[in-house]
This record gives C-alpha cells, structure tokens and sequence, in this order.
C-alpha cells in the first residue's frame, strides 16, 4: 500500500505544470446573451413589399402607427357603449349595430361604433334611418321622448307624431358641406339633422322659417328647438344662417365648461 501511494505521487509530481493548470475543478456558467445598448441598431422591419415574398402572405406590420384621430379619441370604452345601448333598448330605440365606419378617402372621419336607428321611439319612424354614435341617438330619443312627444301632443288636429324626417347623420363633410375648413360633427357621428315631422293627418310639419307666422305650427317649432338645448350642445335652425334655414342640426360636441350653441 505504501508502495502505490508513492507511485502515484511520483506520477502526479511527473505532469507538466501547464497541464494542471488547464484543467477546470467545474465548468463555467454560460454567460447571459447581452442586451442591445442604446448604439445597437435594432433589426430593419421589412417593407410590406419585402414581406410579400417572406413566404408568409402577410405583410409585417408597419413600423408606425396612424396617428390617433378625433374617431379614436370618441371610441366609448366597452363598458359605456354597452350602458348607451342599453339606455337605447330602455328608451325604445329600434337599431342595429352595424360595422366601423372608416373611410378610405378621409383618415379623419368615421365612427368605430356606430348604430343604425330606424325608429327613435316607439312608433316613431326615422325617415330615412340614421347612422350615428350611440350617444347622439341617446340624446336624440331623450329630447324626442322628454320634449317632442308633449309638444306634438298639443296639436289635437293632427293625430299622433308617427315619423321624423331626417337630413344627415353620418357624413364626412366639412362645416357647412364647404370645400375647406373645420369638419362637421356629421363626420363623426355626433350630429343629426331634423328635416320635419309627420302625424297621422295633414301634411308634414317641415322646419322653415316661421318668425311671426302665430300659429300652432310656430309653437311647435320653436318649443322643440328651444328644448333641444337641454339635450344637445349645439341646436341650429332657421335664422342661425342660411345654410341652416330648412333643418335643425342637433350635435354633441362637448365644449369647454359645457357651453352651449342654441341660435
């Protein structure tokens, strides 16, 4: 026994020094794959015509995104779209949710949640429907079941409101339909033109002007305008301007403070 312990430190004392030095007592951890630095070019994204012939069919996604839009900005969170439907089904509403509107011609219009109303109360008829945002249509069977409802009922001679007559409601349109300038709240949904009324006799009660005409018609008119304010941010209608002599616009636009245009 004593013999072999002495053979093998011979042998141990025999090796090359560089050769006990090269050999590892553990192997080492590999080391972590660095992070890019703020020098580091980050990979190029391929262009969508690049990515036509990656054998994907899809193109990569763009490196920039459209900036958001005042569309955007007016898309209702899920749970407050689902609450103004439902104030909808509880006024009576009849409409449908419909798809996005986004135009190709105009990234700045649009409506993400529109809704097609065809009739704003119970048998109360639009004529032609109307496609807005939830909202407007909210406001607009507010007013006509608070306000527009009573009022027609005064007018004994005509039976019950059984339509309105509608101008627009979604239209990708500048202020005034002219060629420049600001958009209209049309182009985004929160507006909505009243052309007339239809009761079950006569002839329809159209909006026109009517300043010291004295009659029923005249109070009518001027008692669904005047309480259209409360409803809406913006009523315009015969003698705000010419443009506006045959209709009344309804809008939503929210101003600072919640200041009102009622002319």
């Amino acid at each position: 026994m004593i013999r072999a312990a002495a053979m093998a430190l011979a042998m141990a004392i025999a090796l090359p020094a560089a050769a006990q030095d090269a050999a590892p007592l553990a192997s080492e951890r590999p080391k972590p794959r660095p992070e890019p630095g703020p020098d580091v070019e980050a990979p190029r994204q391929a262009s969508p015509e690049e990515a036509a012939d990656n054998g994907t069919g899809t193109a990569d996604p763009p490196t920039e995104a459209r900036e958001a839009g005042r569309r955007d900005v007016l898309r209702l969170d899920d749970a407050s779209q689902a609450s103004c439907l439902a104030a909808l089904r509880d006024l009576g509403v009849v409409f449908q949710e419909v798809a996005a509107v986004v135009p190709d011609d105009d990234a700045d219009c649009g409506i993400l949640q529109p809704v097609k109303v065809s009739d704003i109360a119970p048998g109360i008829t639009l004529i032609p429907e109307a496609v807005v945002r939830c909202p407007t249509a909210q406001a607009m069977a507010a007013w006509v079941q608070d306000f527009v409802l009573p009022a027609a009922a005064r007018l004994a001679d005509r039976g019950a409101l059984v339509a309105i007559e509608t101008g627009t409601g979604y239209d990708c349109r500048r202020r005034n339909d002219q060629a420049d300038g600001d958009l209209s709240e049309h182009a985004f949904g929160n507006a909505f033109d009243v052309m007339g009324f239809r009761f079950e006799q006569g002839p329809p009660l159209r909006i026109e002007p009517r300043a010291a005409q004295g009659d029923m018609a005249e109070a009518f008119q001027a008692a669904v305008r005047a309480s259209a304010c409360l409803d809406f941010a913006t009523v315009l209608g015969p003698g705000s301007n010419a443009f506006h002599d045959d209709h009344l616009h309804l809008d939503i636009l929210v101003r600072t403070n919640g200041f009102r245009l009622c002319e």
